[in-house]
């Protein structure tokens, strides 16, 4: 096994010389870090981060706290979570730090697997995936005085004195591709949800009811987690409806497949949805999607926690953008 003793004799450098060339030590030239980095990859050597966290009692691991998922839908189907933890990945890397995930199939499972990563003292910063109402989960943490960065937007005053947020401004996302199918002259529109105890939801939610408000219509909205095609068709009797605001692009694909199912294609109802996925590139017809730059969200939580003065009650708003495609174009 390499050890910092091969890289420096190979360097002709001292052990700690090549320790603090490893870190960007400013005391180092620029010189003696490119010769001690070119050995480093020459014996594919890399740091034992664990190890240095010992010694210097504490730790570089940053946690990712994702959302439970109920359903048989995982983390690894929705696009979103790989972008934005790739983005948080990228950042940790680049400033040595490790990333663990923490999930579970029940809420106890998730707080118990967060415990133990702070009892160990293996973990001191987390970052959310989401933000949830009333959420045991993030109370548990901020009791504890752990550091985190919340991808979403807070509930209470309370929370947000606790807590950075990382977030698209979602009520007026939901506005905007509101507002976009609206203006194609589609007056019967209906929200798409599964859960509008999640704040991304309910945000959404209230910026498509505000759009509906200023033409007069009603706010309808129809919740897909537990639906089929019995329960879509007896909402369309009752409601008619000639497009849909989907909160995710995964939402979307459903809707579409349960459409066909009951003999109304896909493409006889516009649908706009959200995260601008490589779902809603494939889809048929391919989805019109906003995008909220998952990747840049993660990159922003992950600098804001790793900063060396991590503010609290900030907000950082990542902007929007609606991505035009077949599914909200005339036939």
């Amino acid at each position: 096994m390499v050890t910092i003793k091969d890289v420096a004799r190979l360097a002709g450098v001292s052990p700690s010389t090549a320790s603090r060339a490893m870190h960007d030590n400013d005391m180092i030239s620029q010189a003696t870090k490119d010769r001690v980095k070119k050995v480093m990859e020459e014996l594919d050597y890399s740091p034992n981060y664990s190890a240095q966290n010992l010694v210097k009692r504490r730790n570089n691991t940053v946690g990712i706290i994702l959302p439970i998922r109920e359903s048989h839908e995982t983390i690894g189907d929705n696009p979103f979570f790989m972008q934005i933890i790739q983005g948080i990945s990228g950042i940790c890397t680049d400033k040595q730090q490790m990333v663990a995930l923490a999930t579970g199939r029940t809420e106890q499972e998730l707080l118990a697997n967060i415990t133990t990563m702070i009892r160990s003292g293996n973990i001191s910063k987390f970052i959310f995936l989401y933000s949830k109402a009333e959420d045991p989960v993030y109370n548990f943490v901020t009791r504890e005085k752990v550091d985190c960065v919340v991808v979403g937007r807070s509930f209470t005053e309370e929370e947000s004195e606790n807590s950075q947020y990382i977030d698209n401004d979602n009520r007026q996302a939901g506005y905007d591709a509101s507002k976009y199918i609206l203006d194609k002259g589609f007056s019967k529109v209906t929200y798409i949800y599964n859960d509008m105890d999640e704040m991304v939801q309910a945000e959404r939610y209230i910026g498509f009811a505000n759009a509906m408000k200023e033409i007069g219509q009603k706010a309808n909205s129809f919740n897909i987690s537990l639906a089929d095609c019995l329960k879509l068709q007896s909402y369309l009797l009752e409601n008619p409806t000639q497009a849909f605001v989907s909160c995710d692009d995964i939402m979307a694909i459903k809707l579409q497949k349960l459409l066909r199912d009951i003999g109304q294609g896909a493409d006889q109802k516009a649908i706009i949805s959200f995260n601008n996925s490589i779902i809603a590139q494939i889809a048929n017809p391919s989805l019109t999607s906003v995008e909220i730059f998952p990747y840049k969200l993660g990159e922003a939580a992950a600098e804001a926690i790793l900063a060396e003065n991590h503010s609290k009650n900030e907000l950082v708003i990542i902007p929007h953008q609606i991505i035009e495609r077949s599914s909200t174009q005339e036939s």
